[in-house]
């Protein structure tokens, strides 16, 4: 007879729960739960199959170090003795960890204990600082929390939604149902400000089309226009910076954007429908965030939600990464980023967990310059690219074999159930980090992952009033945190981090398809999901590819000033002339290579959504 787990989805920030369904000590299926408050019984098609992945045979079976240029089998004792070798001498500033889901809170607590209070070493940062870096920044300087402040529900609670920088319907399904649920049940009106007609763009009321970067620019100018109408109020110092936004001046900037087609009139639609409303709720996404300016571009958006009283829906990109980010895993004090410990002044040692820096960081070629010359450790369920530049690799189990919390994008606090035991040689992330503690000397005397989440319930004060029966009893809690205030940060718009020029006049974007996740990890191990997506594909304009003489499916050669990939292209009547739009999931074709080294000096959230590039046939 089959066991049924309860546990929560792998794969993004939305959380959704569900059964496992367990069969003789695998895992075959899953089963939906109507009563789950966040989907309702309808998990997206990557949670439906996310069951796939957990007896992939291209699992990591077994610890590895690297002698002799190759990864050789080693036991746990000689992985972590390697790694104690390695890092002992160090100073704190020539370490660095980094996190990333789907690590529990529990394993991403411990992380950067070890990092803080054994190698002394304050570069702890995690995956958000190439996603939502920038949202996380801007929140706290606009409520004073680190987290949104409002829950997925308020989207079917709205009677206007801004969707600015994301594509929810193909990769938030479950989000973007309640999204729906407000079009039909409030008469809501949707807007989506994007730089092709997406998905969810063709479900839109109002559609602007934008090139990435001018996202700043539009915002002000739709807030200047809500202004000047008498629609809200704002401070005097956010009414002088937007006297340089006026609808007219923003349009005619824009219109020097070859083939854009953002005119006065959208912007007045835009502002007016807003105005209309009584309910606003933005809702954004990386093409907002993954830019130099990223924390710019958020406080910009944020600035229309204060001014309308409205709710701010960010949406977060990994499970549990609002949960890595609450545990500790960012810099403090003197501590560095990823972007500072790979790019600026190369650290001698990088600890990676669950996540694959070689494929998601921008200007892979530099970066791998630095990779090659650090010791690596990579503790991880599948194998990646970052791999080859591993010393150390360390066999994770996946989250079906462990138990721990993940703290959802909502705050939303709930318990991962352990199905089955840990397969192969593989270990919970909570106890290879507590055995390798041990190895460089500290013994926490932790003998469960409850025991962790017991010590965070009493020294985070977010986590301070969690009920754990109620969790381990398959219920919710949610992370406290109050708006400590509503606070608005005028921003202007400081140009293009990578202008088009003669040598390179297209932009290239990237972007995230339904069927596949980040840098592919999990999800291309999946037999059904990779069936759907088995090849990266650049989608281009109709006018773009009659000018090269392209058809589906043909190949080319496209180059940035850092880089170049071949690809076969698709032809698509959705994306505007001039722009270039591909997929960052497939480890065949680093479309990051693309993309330049270019990141402010806030949070360091690097550009990875505009590259000035050029395109040619190839056989």
């Amino acid at each position: 007879m089959s066991e049924l787990v309860r546990t929560l989805c792998p794969y993004c920030g939305v959380g959704c729960s569900f059964d496992l369904v367990v069969d003789d000590n695998k895992v075959v299926n899953i089963s939906p739960l109507k009563d789950d408050p966040v989907s309702e019984g309808r998990p997206c098609i990557k949670g439906f199959n996310c069951y796939q992945i957990v007896h992939s045979p291209d699992r990591v079976k077994y610890p590895m170090i690297r002698k002799k240029g190759k990864l050789v089998r080693a036991s746990w004792d000689e992985a972590y003795k390697f790694i104690s070798k390695n890092v002992k001498g160090l100073k704190p500033r020539q370490i660095a960890f980094y996190a990333a889901p789907p690590a529990t809170n529990e394993a991403s607590y411990l992380f950067q204990k070890i990092a803080r209070d054994i190698l002394k070493t304050n570069n702890i940062d995690s995956c958000a600082r190439l996603c939502h870096a920038a949202t996380c920044y801007a929140l706290k300087n606009t409520f004073g929390i680190t987290a949104m402040d409002a829950k997925l529900e308020d989207l079917a609670k709205a009677d206007c939604i801004l969707i600015i920088g994301t594509n929810p319907k193909a990769t938030y399904p479950v989000a973007f149902d309640k999204v729906l649920r407000a079009k039909k049940e409030n008469n809501a009106k949707i807007i989506c400000a994007r730089d092709w007609e997406d998905e969810t763009c063709k479900l839109a009321d109002c559609y602007v089309e934008l090139k990435p970067g001018l996202e700043m620019a539009f915002l002000n100018s739709v807030l200047n226009v809500l202004v000047r109408e008498g629609k809200v109020s704002v401070p005097k110092e956010v009414k002088e910076v937007l006297e340089g936004y006026h609808a007219d001046k923003v349009a005619k900037i824009c219109s020097t954007v070859k083939n854009c087609f953002f005119t006065v009139e959208d912007i007045e639609q835009v502002a007016r429908l807003i105005g209309d409303s009584k309910k606003f709720v933005l809702m954004h996404g990386m093409g907002l965030t993954q830019h130099a300016y990223g924390a710019h571009n958020v406080f910009a958006a944020l600035n229309i939600v204060l001014a309308k009283n409205g709710k701010s829906v960010p949406m977060r990109g990994k499970a549990n990464i609002q949960g890595v980010g609450d545990m500790g895993c960012g810099p403090t004090g003197d501590g560095e980023t990823i972007s500072a410990s790979i790019f600026l002044d190369p650290v001698k040692f990088l600890y990676v967990m669950h996540s694959n820096p070689a494929q998601s960081l921008p200007d892979l070629n530099k970066a791998y310059k630095a990779m090659k010359k650090m010791f690596l450790v990579l503790q991880t369920t599948f194998p990646n690219k970052t791999m080859g530049f591993a010393n150390v690799v360390l066999p994770a189990a996946s989250w079906a074999e462990q138990e721990g919390t993940f703290t959802s994008a909502e705050s939303r606090i709930r318990m991962t159930g352990k199905a089955i035991e840990p397969l192969h040689e593989s270990k919970a992330d909570w106890v290879i980090l507590d055995e390798l503690a041990k190895a460089l000397g500290k013994d926490y005397g932790y003998r469960s992952s409850e025991d962790i989440l017991k010590e965070i319930k009493a020294n985070l004060p977010a986590y301070n009033k969690i009920n754990i029966e109620n969790l381990k009893n398959k219920g919710s809690e949610f992370a406290y945190r109050p708006v400590a205030f509503r606070k608005f940060n005028p921003v202007k718009f400081p140009g293009f981090e990578d202008p088009t020029s003669k040598k390179y006049p297209l932009v290239l974007t990237t972007w995230r398809w339904p069927f596949h996740f980040c840098t592919g990890d999990m999800s291309r191990h999946s037999p059904t999901l990779e069936k759907l997506s088995p090849e990266p594909l650049c989608y281009v304009s109709v006018e773009d590819a009659k000018k090269n003489s392209l058809k589906n499916g043909d190949k080319v050669k496209i180059t940035s000033k850092v880089g170049n990939v071949i690809i076969k292209v698709k032809v698509m009547d959705e994306v505007p002339q001039g722009l270039l739009v591909a997929p960052f999931h497939f480890h065949e074709c680093l479309i990051n290579k693309l993309m330049p080294l270019a990141y402010g000096p806030i949070v360091e959230e690097p550009n990875l959504k505009r590259a000035a590039v050029n395109m040619r046939k190839v056989k």
